[in-house]
């Protein structure tokens, strides 16, 4: 009977232990986080970028009659992607292997009749051969719609092809890598150095010294810009030396991207910033860091292109701040574009963390 009563003892503890163990684990919000919502949202963007269809890009030019057969033809076809643009552009672009052809619709002298020239890039052979596929289907059903206006064919097809930079990944990766060091550095760092030094009461000790807390604050943030220029740094030497990663204009182009990781790492600071004033725990502080910092390194093209997303989530990752920091950086790199092509993201950046800076300092306490 005793042995039993024990037993039975031993049963009800474990059972009360469990109990207020499961209660204490749900009221932690990291639990919830890594737990339910990381990996819907992981599985959701992913199951997203799957469902998207292969599509070529074709550039035409700005002064192509638009309303001409061909090009009222192909923008019906959804896997196509047409670029107006001017020439010169899109000869750049093919040239870098960004658009998989260019196509040229001009009228001959006789006003039934269409001459069209096709040039295609060799950086991608299985979208060279679609774009080939679908204008010659494209040609030859206008041809017969049209074969009763001429006695001739009205339309004259001719292909080209021109030497185009194959894309690889690290092209696309290593932008995105230090965009993505910069956030992690200015929002990680930040938020649990800070709560480190409050919690030890460092910061309190410091303030008994006549320093001014913005000298602490600056300080703070030059710390982490010199880590950041050593990664951003050391990226890109890995990126050129090891994996041949380009940089259109050299060493210009460098000390670009060094002015642009400065700029980021500022504005990024406001983020961590702000959400250091918010709580004095790391457990709190892990799930709401991740609640901003994992929907960006998913949706701002750190991974993967934007453009790989549905349309309807588009505008939104278009928006986000690491998405404004990862297309200027990949305009003056990927795209070989000029600085000042940066400035249309820069601006959408400091908007972002202007509103940080100012919740940051209705919400920074320093206990």
């Amino acid at each position: 009977m005793k042995n039993n009563s024990n037993l039975l003892n031993q049963w009800r503890a474990f059972w009360a232990i469990t109990w207020y163990s499961l209660r204490a684990q749900t009221r932690n919000m990291a639990t919830f986080f890594f737990g339910f919502l990381f990996p819907v949202v992981f599985i959701s963007i992913f199951g997203l970028i799957g469902n998207s269809a292969t599509q070529v890009n074709i550039g035409v030019p700005n002064n192509t009659d638009i309303n001409n057969p061909i090009i009222t033809t192909l923008k019906k076809i959804s896997i196509v992607k047409l670029t107006f643009a001017k020439k010169s552009y899109l000869d750049k672009q093919i040239s870098l292997g960004k658009i998989d052809a260019q196509l040229v619709v001009e009228r001959s002298t006789n006003l039934a009749n269409y001459k069209v020239m096709v040039l295609t890039g060799n950086a991608n052979i299985q979208n060279e051969q679609i774009v080939r596929t679908i204008v010659t289907e494209v040609v030859d059903k206008t041809n017969l719609a049209l074969s009763g206006v001429s006695n001739n064919l009205p339309i004259d097809l001719t292909f080209m092809t021109t030497s185009s930079r194959q894309q690889r990944y690290i092209d696309f990766a290593l932008p995105g890598m230090i965009g993505f060091s910069l956030l992690s550095t200015a929002i990680f760092g930040t938020v649990f150095g800070l709560i480190f030094l409050k919690k030890t009461l460092v910061i309190k000790r410091m303030f008994a010294t006549p320093m001014h807390p913005l000298i602490f604050l600056t300080a703070q943030g030059t710390s982490r810009l010199i880590i950041v220029l050593i990664q951003t740094v050391l990226i890109l030497l890995i990126g050129v030396f090891v994996f041949k990663f380009y940089l259109p204009n050299g060493l210009i182009t460098f000390l670009e991207l060094i002015l642009l990781s400065i700029f980021g790492l500022i504005a990024f600071l406001g983020f961590g910033y702000f959400m250091a004033g918010l709580t004095n725990d790391e457990n709190a502080a892990n799930p709401m860091i991740n609640l901003v910092t994992l929907p960006q390194f998913l949706l701002s093209g750190t991974f993967f292109p934007i453009s790989s997303l549905p349309n309807w989530l588009t505008p939104i990752a278009n928006n986000l701040p690491l998405s404004y920091f990862n297309t200027a950086i990949r305009n003056i790199t990927t795209n070989a574009e000029p600085f000042s092509s940066t400035f249309p993201y820069l601006l959408g950046l400091f908007i972002w963390s202007a509103v940080m800076y100012i919740l940051a300092a209705k919400t920074f306490k320093w206990e």
